[in-house]
């Protein structure tokens, strides 16, 4: 997420293109998840399409994690 996005927005598609070893329902499931517990945030464009980005929590996370 941090590669594609860095602190703005990035297409779901994108995201899921990357996670291409998971299957499609853990992908979406995943995200979901994430969603819910505030880590990433969900948006969708004047396209239609669906965006997320990291929130402040996912990037205190992604900051504990790398350290």
């Amino acid at each position: 997420m941090v590669e594609l996005a860095d602190d703005g927005f990035c297409p779901v598609r994108d995201l899921y293109l990357r996670l291409r070893q998971f299957g499609s329902r853990e992908q979406r499931r995943g995200l979901k998840r994430a969603v819910r517990r505030g880590f990433l945030l969900e948006r969708r464009g004047p396209d239609g399409r669906t965006y997320v980005a990291l929130s402040s929590e996912g990037w205190e996370r992604f900051r504990e994690s790398t350290r």
